[in-house]
């Protein structure tokens, strides 16, 4: 079955062990080829994010590897496109969501990535990972089209310490009609399309009625934006 991780940032560390053992028996298991995307971090060190990814999820028992998807050029060379084929899971990394966004719309990167999910397979996103796979994406100052994997949802990572910071309430105001907010703390992931939260924090979704907040094992009802 073809599912979504979104997860709210802080990756790759202990404390995301719970919520990436999760994933990996939702992607299939014990030594599920996981492709590391650290394209969001090619401004600051992307070969040492790659590596974190690669060393946090052999330690849980998965087979990961890095792809240095650091470009338009990498991001629709055929090669690196093909190269998808033999994973299972594909995790995008933290760091900056618009040049993640600008890297992959609608490359054969990306395409690629779409046939993976399409398969069965599952995209995971953490922070600027997440935002991007989304149907609007925060860019600054105001909200711009995501890759649109998830149409009707907008995320706010980090939201223990980002909804202020941000405020979140006048972000989630400025939405188009029709897509709904939801922040994401830390070390957790909303999983869809099951809805169901899985890591150590909680998911908080933003309504025009108030916030509703789902802790671990709840299940956020999301199905109309899903569709």
């Amino acid at each position: 079955m073809s599912q979504i991780a979104l997860v709210g940032g802080n990756e790759f560390r202990r404390d995301c062990d719970a919520m990436d053992r999760e994933l990996i028996a939702a992607a299939g298991g014990p030594e599920v080829p996981i492709a590391i995307l650290p394209t969001a971090a090619t401004n600051e060190n992307p070969y040492v994010a790659g590596e974190s990814g690669i060393r946090h999820f052999r330690r849980l028992g998965a087979a990961p590897e890095k792809l240095m998807i650091d470009d338009r050029d990498a991001a629709n060379n055929e090669k690196s496109a093909s190269a998808l084929e033999h994973f299972r899971m594909v995790y995008f990394t933290g760091g900056d969501p618009v040049y993640l966004l600008d890297t992959m719309r609608a490359s054969s990167f990306w395409e690629a990535t779409l046939r993976l999910y399409r398969g069965g397979g599952l995209i995971a996103g953490s922070s600027a990972g997440a935002m991007a796979l989304c149907g609007q994406m925060w860019r600054f100052d105001s909200w711009v089209p995501g890759l649109n994997l998830v149409p009707h949802l907008a995320v706010l990572p980090h939201h223990a310490t980002l909804s202020t910071r941000w405020n979140g309430a006048a972000m989630a105001l400025l939405l188009p009609s029709g897509v709904t907010m939801v922040g994401i703390d830390d070390a957790t992931a909303l999983l869809l399309p099951s809805g169901r939260v899985v890591g150590v924090g909680e998911v908080t979704v933003y309504h025009l009625s108030g916030l509703v907040k789902y802790q671990v094992g709840e299940v956020v009802p999301l199905q109309a934006q899903l569709e």
